[in-house]
């Protein structure tokens, strides 16, 4: 995590208004045998601090807050190690933190999301935060995968689509954090198919989809399709972010 918002009390008191605050969140939920519980967690914050570490090397102000590991997951719940967070709590949470960070030096705040379940609840809690903090705050949020394209992809895994567990994530755990992956674990894998989509949904469905805590062929993974995917991630928010702070310098210089 960036040491500037875990020290002292007087430390922090010196910290510079802000560009941007960082604030990662994933999950803590089985990712079958070869991957940490904590997966969705370590490429959300592993991708923060890059984009902010590239940000800062531009000459912005940005800080990266220490990361939510929970996260709200109900389709892996009966495997062991899964944990789970009430969506109406884990969107009173991330909205008091929203809310206890906003003030006039760090007003624009961004929340990088590792785990689709979390979607909701985020975006609950930072309608509620900008609603109790009023204007002058401006808060968003996005999943790391929300700009991950076909065409880059189908260059790192061609027909990979992007799954649970996956050869995608599991490339880039390889890529990031290669200790983290247990590759005679990964060596026993077999493909799983994931579920057709249907309107109509059951919990015996659920589990049985995923009865093996993952989905895809993640022993197609290799670290360089890892590389790949997550570099251009990087790119692509650091761009993302760049646009929003350069609109909103314009817009100020033309009021």
């Amino acid at each position: 995590m960036d040491r500037e918002l875990s020290f002292a009390h007087s430390n922090v008191n010196n910290l510079p208004n802000s560009d941007l605050l960082i604030l990662p969140i994933g999950s803590i939920e089985r990712h079958g045998d070869h991957l940490p519980l904590g997966t969705d967690t370590i490429i959300a914050e592993y991708v923060s601090q890059r984009v902010a570490l590239k940000l800062r090397n531009e000459g912005y102000k940005v800080f990266v807050l220490p990361p939510i590991w929970y996260g709200y997951t109900w389709s892996l719940l009966h495997l062991d190690g899964t944990i789970t967070i009430e969506p109406s709590v884990l969107k009173s949470f991330i909205e008091d933190i929203l809310v206890s960070l906003a003030n006039p030096r760090f007003t624009r705040i961004l929340i990088i999301n590792g785990h689709g379940g979390n979607k909701e609840p985020i975006e609950l809690a930072v309608k509620e935060a900008l609603l109790r903090l009023g204007p002058g705050i401006k808060i968003g949020y996005i999943s790391w995968w929300d700009v991950l394209d076909e065409e880059t992809l189908d260059r790192a895994l061609p027909g990979s689509k992007p799954l649970h567990a996956c050869e995608i994530e599991t490339s880039i755990m390889l890529y990031i954090c290669p200790s983290c992956v247990d590759k005679e674990a990964l060596n026993r894998v077999e493909p799983v198919r994931p579920p057709r989509r249907s309107i109509l949904r059951s919990l015996e469905d659920t589990r049985k989809a995923f009865s093996k805590g993952y989905l895809g062929d993640p022993k197609k993974a290799n670290e360089e399709a890892g590389k790949v995917i997550i570099e251009s991630v990087i790119d692509k928010l650091v761009d993302l972010i760049k646009r929003e702070l350069t609109k909103e310098k314009v817009e100020l210089e033309y009021e």
